[in-house]
């Protein structure tokens, strides 16, 4: 144990000695990594764990566990972002050209995604007539607050009523309001100067552990469901989302150490199905997502040859799955896994050619990067 914590900070040596390659300052100057596979990995973690939701089926990691491989991909999503975030905001620390790359990240393919579920998928499995559907003011208001990025707990009038899982449109888009407020957490630090104040964001971190453990209160709460997450699931992603930007505050001392990983790995299957369960994978999985994305080989990087097609897998996975099971009421979670999933990577393939890189492409227009950035541009970034 000690020797994986001597493993994971250090400081820069002061006699000349060349720093160790797995140190992560080091790693993010090699401009490699693997953050879009991570993403991707993510993304499809959430789609298998809804085919058992959705079926009405029990998940035998989260029978085996205490968490649900949904959950692991949303905690790999947001530990990628505090990290990728915070690199952003110290490449270009304004608050007008942050929040427009966040914008064009988040909101065109969500609108597009938003507008296919009111005008396809609601009029082709709705209960009601057209006329009705069309007329009733929850489509508009739906279409409207979803758009917007309010998307907890959203319905269609008619819509999925009779699935195992009734009534749910996309319940996987309640994490976005989570993830805009932790950007504009972010920003509001960053503007301030304590974005790299590393004792502020460990303490900050630590307490929000804290309240997803057996000594708050909060770990009690009960679970939001599919279509929206529970206080103890936000507090952990807002965690998870400090420790990134804690873990790029470090980087000058922070080692990627496969002993580590193996550690927290151990550590949080020691606790599985325990109280302190979600502390110990918060940890694990926000430091093994680094080590991850920057120690994992080059070839991965073939599987996401065709562009970064993790926000269109999130964004549509849910509506084709509750599709799946309004025609097919007795399909199984891996069957429908197995069809749910190539027709979603279709989809996101569209969203991203269409829809996501062309929105990206305008940050060069409406938040160009200053002339000197501060620090070196980081390849891959999900969250540009």
């Amino acid at each position: 144990m000690r020797a994986a914590a001597r493993g994971l900070i250090s400081r820069r040596s002061g006699n000349g000695e060349r720093p160790s390659a797995a140190r992560l300052e080091d790693r993010l100057r090699d401009r490699r990594n693997n953050f879009d596979v991570l993403r991707l990995l993510a993304a499809s973690f959430v789609l298998f764990s809804h085919s058992y939701a959705l079926t009405d089926s029990a998940e035998p990691f989260a029978d085996l566990s205490g968490w649900t491989l949904g959950e692991v991909g949303v905690v790999m999503f947001f530990a990628m972002s505090g990290f990728l975030i915070s690199k952003s905001w110290s490449e270009q620390p304004r608050l007008a050209p942050f929040a427009v790359k966040r914008a064009l990240r988040l909101l065109p393919a969500l609108a597009v995604a938003v507008t296919v579920t009111v005008f396809v998928v609601g009029p082709l499995f709705t209960t009601l007539p057209l006329s009705t559907y069309f007329t009733d003011p929850t489509t508009w208001v739906y279409w409207i607050r979803s758009s917007l990025l309010v998307t907890f707990f959203g319905t269609l009038p008619g819509v999925f009523e009779h699935n195992p899982y009734p009534d749910a449109v996309n319940g996987s888009l309640w994490t976005l309001p989570v993830e805009a407020c932790c950007y504009a957490l972010a920003a509001a630090l960053g503007t301030i100067g304590l974005l790299r104040r590393s004792g502020v964001l460990a303490a900050a971190s630590c307490l929000l552990i804290l309240c997803v453990t057996p000594l708050s209160t909060l770990a009690t709460a009960p679970p939001g469901g599919t279509t929206g997450g529970s206080l103890t699931l936000v507090i952990m992603l807002g965690a998870t989302f400090v420790l990134g930007s804690l873990a790029y505050s470090l980087r000058e001392g922070l080692h990627l150490s496969w002993i580590v990983v193996v550690v927290l790995m151990a550590l949080w299957v020691l606790t599985w199905s325990g109280d302190w369960t979600k502390m110990t994978g918060v940890l694990a999985i926000g430091f093994t997502v680094l080590v991850f994305a920057f120690r994992t080989p080059a070839w991965l990087r073939r599987l996401t040859a065709p562009g970064d097609l993790s926000y269109g897998i999130y964004v549509y996975a849910f509506p084709v799955q509750q599709s799946l099971a309004a025609m097919w009421h007795d399909i199984s979670p891996l069957a429908m896994f197995a069809i749910a999933f190539p027709v979603t990577y279709a989809l996101a393939f569209a969203s991203w050619r269409l829809v996501e890189r062309p929105a990206l492409a305008l940050k060069r227009v409406l938040a160009p990067r200053p002339a000197e950035p501060v620090e070196p541009a980081l390849v891959g970034v999900a969250n540009r």
